[in-house]
């Protein structure tokens, strides 16, 4: 927007300053009044006057104009246009702030520009530690005729902020900031909700969500408001409702008896180990 403002207030100068100069040519261009006792002098004089200033004015207008057009032109071909930083993913998962991620994941992302990315100036940016695209080497890479960028993580245990600046070659900037967490200890499960919550299967099915600290083998245990379990789910380590960072689980509002779980609170237990790492309890109200 500031970039806008500025074009706009320096297209207004010129457009000013050009009419300024029209209307001074204009007058320079008159012819100027002669008198002379010899006819020939008076109309040698005045041919000389009016040529000179009819031609310096026309030039001086024309330059004008040809100046501004071109410099109208080079404004409005400006690239004020931003890259663009999409499909940002680690180990084929979309990433939230505060998630959690592998030591050893594998960021991926499409990073493009119109006018190209200059791998000079664009970086992968962990914490303090910054890699420029040119200076990536295999397994992680850019390439520039795609956009698709490759960054394998070398995280230790703790909290860390991942940037992707991607630059063009007009210096315009733009930035992808994620902050994730690498927790290699014992399984253990973060936020775990089910939505909506109370919860009619006649509407459509719930979502389980949680986060997990690591890839970890995972069971889901529901049970009624007499301890009957009525479902139960095992995920691997690795894949969906198993691996690290966000989860999120289906349920149709069916028990494994094959009945519509009936009004009532129910409750979920997340185990893994042979511990329950999580809980969520549910509402069901139709």
């Amino acid at each position: 927007m500031n970039k806008r403002i500025i074009l706009t207030f320096i297209v207004l100068l010129c457009l000013t300053a050009v009419v300024f100069a029209g209307q001074s040519s204009n007058f320079t261009s008159s012819p100027e009044a002669t008198s002379s006792g010899g006819g020939n002098a008076s109309s040698s004089n005045f041919s000389s006057n009016t040529s000179v200033g009819s031609v310096s004015g026309g030039n001086l207008v024309s330059a004008s104009f040809s100046a501004l057009s071109g410099f109208l032109s080079m404004l409005v071909g400006a690239d004020i246009t931003a890259p663009t930083i999409t499909t940002v993913k680690i180990d084929s998962q979309t990433v939230v702030n505060n998630d959690y991620v592998k030591k050893d994941g594998t960021l991926t992302a499409v990073v493009q520009d119109g006018t190209g990315v200059s791998i000079e100036s664009s970086a992968m940016i962990i914490d303090s530690s910054t890699t420029y695209f040119k200076n990536l080497t295999s397994p992680s890479t850019y390439d520039a005729s795609t956009g698709n960028l490759t960054y394998v993580l070398n995280l230790s245990t703790g909290t860390h902020t991942i940037v992707i600046s991607a630059v063009d070659y007009n210096n315009n900037t733009s930035t992808y900031t994620r902050t994730v967490r690498v927790d290699t200890g014992d399984p253990a499960a973060a936020m775990a909700y089910i939505y909506p919550n109370p919860f009619n299967p006649l509407n459509g099915p719930a979502k389980i969500a949680y986060q997990l600290n690591r890839d970890s083998d995972v069971t889901l245990y529901m049970f009624n408001e007499i301890n009957q379990l009525v479902w139960k789910r095992v995920y691997l380590s690795g894949v969906n409702g198993g691996k690290s960072g966000y989860n999120e689980i289906s349920w149709d509002g069916n028990t494994d008896f094959g009945d519509l779980a009936g009004n009532g609170p129910y409750f979920l237990r997340i185990v893994s180990g042979g511990k329950m790492i999580g809980k969520i309890k549910i509402a069901v109200l139709k």
